[in-house]
C-alpha cells in the first residue's frame, strides 16, 4: 500500500475512534447527570445595614497618631461576625469620599480608609443615592464612585452619566446562583442641584415604573428597592412612605428596604392579591434601619438593626422564606480602654456586649435596645449568638 494512503487511513481511523470515545462518554456523562436528577435546593441570606454616616467627631477618633492614619476597622469588630455570617451584605453609604479638606454634617467627605474598614467588616454593596449624595458636587459624586471601583465594592443609586446607569441599573448581584436585582432611590439631594452628566435616582412613579420594566429586572429572581425616603427622628412610617411601598410592591418587589429618618421604624408586610387565585403574595417592607454607624446621639438615633432576609431555591423558583432583625447600639467611647484594648471610636454593640458598658452608657444601651423592641413589635428577632 502507498505509505501516504497508509498514514491518511491511520489518521482517518483514530480521528474516527476519538469520535467514537468522545461521544460514548458524552453519554456516560449525560446519563449520569441523568440519573442524579434535579439541583439540590438551595438557601442563602441578605442582610441590609442602615445609614453609614461620617460626622467630624468619628472623622476626627478614627485617626491614629500612632500609625499615621485613619483607622476604621476596630469600630465593626463585633457587628462583623453577623455580616459575614450572611451571604450577601448591603448598606447605605451616607458620605461622599471626595478627598481633603474632609469634613461632617451638613457636607459629608470622609476619608477613603472608611470606605475600606467597611468592606473588611463584610459588607458586599452600597447603596449611594441619598440626600448627601452632592454634598461635594460633581467632583464628590464621581470621586466616590471611583475609589468604591477601585475598592472593589459594588454600588448603585449614583451614575456617572446616562450610559453608565443604563449598562448596570438595576444592578444584579449573584447569590449562590440567584440573580437579585437591587434598586435605589432618595427622596432629594438637600437642594443642591445634580449637575450634568451625573444622575442619582430619585423617588419618582414614572421612573421607577420604567425601572422595574427593564429586562435586567425581569430576568432577576428576587427584587429589593432600597429607599431613602421619611422624615427623619419619627419612628413611625408616613403615608408617602406607605404609598410608595405599595407601588413597589405592586409591581413586583420581594421585599422593600428604608433607609433616612436615623431612627428605626416598623417592620410590617404588605399583602399583594395574585390574579385570579385565592392567596397573596407577602412583602415585608423595613420603612427605615436607622443608623448603622454615626455620632448621633439622642435618643433612638443611637443604634440600629440589621435585617435578615433568608431565602430559598426549589425547583428554580426563588422565595423570600424568612425575615429577622438583629438591633445593636453604637458606643462613643471618648477615651481609650485598655480593659478591653480599645482606642477610643464608635463600636457598633449587640446585646452580647453589654457586659463591657457601665454608668449613663449601658442606660442608653438598655433603653435603645427596650425601644427598638417596641417599634418592631411584632417581627422575629434574629438573636444573638
Amino acid at each position: 500500500m502507498n505509505r501516504k494512503l497508509l498514514y491518511s487511513s491511520t489518521v482517518l481511523l483514530l480521528i474516527s475512534l476519538g469520535i467514537w470515545a468522545f461521544s460514548s462518554n458524552a453519554s456516560i456523562n449525560t446519563a449520569q447527570k441523568n440519573k442524579q436528577g434535579p439541583a439540590p435546593d438551595t438557601t442563602f441570606t441578605l442582610v441590609f445595614g442602615g445609614d453609614l454616616m461620617g460626622h467630624q467627631p468619628m472623622i476626627s477618633a478614627a485617626w491614629n497618631d500612632s500609625t499615621q492614619r485613619y483607622e476604621y476597622e476596630p469600630w465593626f469588630q463585633f457587628i462583623a461576625p453577623y455580616l459575614s455570617s450572611a451571604d450577601y451584605a448591603v448598606a447605605n453609604l451616607e458620605v461622599t469620599l471626595a478627598g481633603e479638606p474632609y469634613s461632617g454634617y451638613p457636607q459629608f467627605s470622609s476619608p477613603d480608609a472608611y470606605a475600606s474598614a467597611i468592606k473588611k467588616s463584610g459588607i458586599d454593596f452600597l447603596v449611594t443615592a441619598n440626600n448627601h449624595s452632592q454634598d461635594r458636587g460633581k467632583d464628590g459624586l464621581e470621586r466616590t464612585l471611583r475609589v468604591l471601583d477601585s475598592l472593589g465594592i459594588p454600588h448603585t443609586g449614583t451614575f456617572l452619566d446616562t450610559n453608565s446607569r443604563k449598562q448596570t441599573y438595576p444592578a444584579i448581584v449573584n447569590v449562590k446562583g440567584c440573580k437579585i436585582a437591587l434598586l435605589n432611590y432618595t427622596y432629594g439631594t438637600n437642594g443642591l442641584v445634580v449637575k450634568h452628566p451625573n444622575i442619582v435616582n430619585m423617588i419618582d412613579t414614572q421612573w421607577i415604573m420604567n425601572d422595574f420594566a427593564s429586562m435586567r429586572v425581569k430576568q432577576a429572581d428576587a427584587v429589593i428597592p432600597v429607599m431613602h425616603w421619611g422624615v427623619e427622628y419619627i419612628t413611625s412610617e408616613n403615608a408617602d412612605q406607605r404609598n410608595t411601598a405599595n407601588l413597589l410592591a405592586r409591581l413586583g418587589s420581594t421585599a422593600i428596604i428604608g433607609m433616612h429618618p436615623h431612627v428605626v421604624q416598623p417592620i410590617k408586610t404588605i399583602k399583594i392579591a395574585k390574579k385570579g387565585k385565592r392567596d397573596s403574595i407577602s412583602v415585608p417592607v423595613a420603612y427605615s434601619l436607622g443608623n448603622f454607624v454615626s455620632n448621633q446621639r439622642d435618643i433612638n438615633r443611637d443604634g440600629g438593626i440589621l435585617v435578615k432576609l433568608s431565602f430559598r431555591k426549589k425547583n428554580g423558583k426563588v422565595e423570600l422564606v424568612g425575615t429577622e432583625y438583629l438591633p445593636f447600639w453604637v458606643w462613643r467611647l471618648q477615651t481609650a480602654s485598655p480593659q478591653h484594648g480599645l482606642r477610643k471610636g464608635y463600636y457598633i454593640l449587640t446585646e452580647k456586649q453589654l457586659s463591657m458598658l457601665r454608668g449613663e452608657d449601658l442606660e442608653k444601651a438598655t433603653l435603645f435596645f427596650t425601644n427598638v423592641r417596641k417599634i418592631v413589635s411584632g417581627s422575629k428577632e434574629w438573636k444573638v449568638q
